[in-house]
C-alpha cells in the first residue's frame, strides 16, 4: 500500500505526519469491534522508525477498509493478518549509495568512518564536509586495489618459469595480445609502451570488476568522476610528452603555440582538453549508469537472482569493454601526435 501525498512541506500533512506503528494501533482498537471473534487478528510493526504523511484520519481509514474487505473475504474461521516492514525510499538508497555526504547531512546521523568520529573529523577538515566519507571511500579502494596490483606483480616475477605455469601462460598471453597492439599502433621501435598500456587497462579493468564484489563498502572507483578526469589527464599528458620526445620541443609546440603556422592553435589547445574529458565522461558515465540500474533493478526484484545477470553484464561485460576502449583510445592518441 502507498499513499501519495503533496510533501513534508504541504500544510495539510504536516500536522498528520505520525509514526506508522502508531496509526496501526489506533485501527486495531476499532478492529476489534469490526472483526467478529472467529477471526483472529496478528498485529505485526516492524518500521518502527517509518512514517506516514497523510490527511489526518486518512491511513486509518485506508487500513480499516482493506479489514473490512478482507473479512468479508474470509468464510468462517480465518487470520487477519496486518504487518507494516520497512521498505526504504528508491531515491534514499541511491543517495545512500552514490552521495553518502549529502545523505548523512539530510539523515542528521553523526558522522562516522569505521564507528570512529575522530577519523570522520579527519576526512572532514581535509576534504570538507560535502567529501569526506565519498573521499574516504575511493582512497581505501584505490590503496585496496594499488595494493592487489602489486601483489600480482611480486608473485608473478618471484614465480617466472621457463616451463610456465598456468597463471604464467594467462599473463603472457595478455601482454602479447596488448604488445601486438602496440606494434601495429606504434610500430616495432615504440614497443616500450606496452607496460604503460597494459597497466592502464588493468587498473581500470580491475577498478571495474570491484562491483561484483559481494561485501559491503567495496565499490567500483571508476564511478567517481575523480578518477576518469585523474587518468583522462594522465593519458593526454603521456601523449604530449611522448610527441615532445619524438618531435623535439619547438616541433611539437608550435603546432599548439605559433599562430603563423597554425592560425586555429586556440581550437586546437581547447580540443586537447576535451579529449581527457571526453575519454573520462565515456567511462564514469558508463560504470555510474550501470551501478544505479542495477540498483534499481534489483529494488524492483526484491534482489532476487535478476541482479546476478545484471551485474555479470554491467560488471563483467561492459567493464571490460570500457576499460579496451579508454586504453585503445589512450594509445591511438599516442599514435596520432607520434605520426605527425
Amino acid at each position: 500500500m502507498n499513499i501519495k501525498v503533496c510533501g513534508p512541506g504541504c500544510p495539510k500533512c504536516h500536522e498528520a505526519e505520525r509514526l506508522v506503528n502508531e496509526a496501526v494501533a489506533e485501527a486495531t482498537k476499532m478492529l476489534q469491534r469490526l472483526i467478529p471473534e472467529s477471526i483472529e487478528i496478528d498485529i505485526r510493526s516492524e518500521a518502527t522508525n517509518s512514517h506516514a504523511s497523510a490527511e489526518p484520519g486518512q491511513l486509518t481509514q485506508v487500513l480499516l477498509n482493506l479489514a473490512i474487505n478482507a473479512r468479508d473475504a474470509i468464510a468462517g474461521e480465518g487470520k487477519l493478518v496486518v504487518e507494516t516492514i520497512e521498505n526504504p525510499d528508491l531515491q534514499e538508497k541511491i543517495m545512500e549509495d552514490f552521495q553518502p555526504d549529502e545523505y548523512l547531512k539530510e539523515s542528521g546521523h553523526t558522522g562516522k568512518l569505521y564507528n570512529s568520529e575522530k577519523l570522520y573529523n579527519f576526512f572532514k577538515t581535509v576534504f570538507g564536509e560535502a567529501h569526506a566519507i565519498s573521499a574516504f571511500q575511493l582512497i581505501r579502494m584505490l590503496l585496496l586495489i594499488d595494493i592487489l596490483l602489486l601483489v600480482i606483480a611480486f608473485l608473478l616475477k618471484r614465480n617466472l618459469f621457463d616451463r610456465p605455469s598456468k597463471p604464467q601462460v594467462i599473463f603472457e598471453m595478455i601482454y602479447e595480445t596488448f604488445e601486438g597492439l602496440v606494434r601495429d599502433t606504434l610500430g616495432e621501435e615504440k614497443l616500450h609502451y606496452t607496460p604503460y598500456i597494459l597497466t592502464l587497462f588493468l587498473f581500470i579493468w580491475i577498478c571495474n570488476m570491484a562491483g561484483l564484489v559481494p561485501i559491503p563498502g567495496i565499490i567500483e572507483p571508476t564511478r567517481n568522476l575523480n578518477v576518469p578526469l585523474g587518468l583522462g589527464f594522465m593519458a593526454v599528458v603521456v601523449v604530449h610528452y611522448s610527441a615532445f620526445k619524438a618531435k623535439g620541443f619547438w616541433g611539437h609546440a608550435q603546432n599548439y603555440l605559433n599562430p603563423i603556422k597554425n592560425p586555429l592553435f586556440l581550437l586546437d589547445i581547447i580540443g586537447e582538453i576535451s579529449k581527457a574529458v571526453s575519454i573520462s565522461f565515456r567511462l564514469f558515465g558508463n560504470v555510474l549508469g550501470g551501478a544505479i540500474i542495477i540498483l534499481v533493478v534489483s529494488s524492483l526484484v526484491k534482489f532476487v537472482v535478476f541482479p546476478v545477470g545484471l551485474n555479470l553484464f554491467f560488471g563483467l561485460f561492459v567493464g571490460t569493454i570500457q576499460a579496451f576502449v579508454f586504453t585503445m583510445l589512450a594509445l591511438t592518441y599516442i599514435g596520432v601526435e607520434i605520426a605527425e
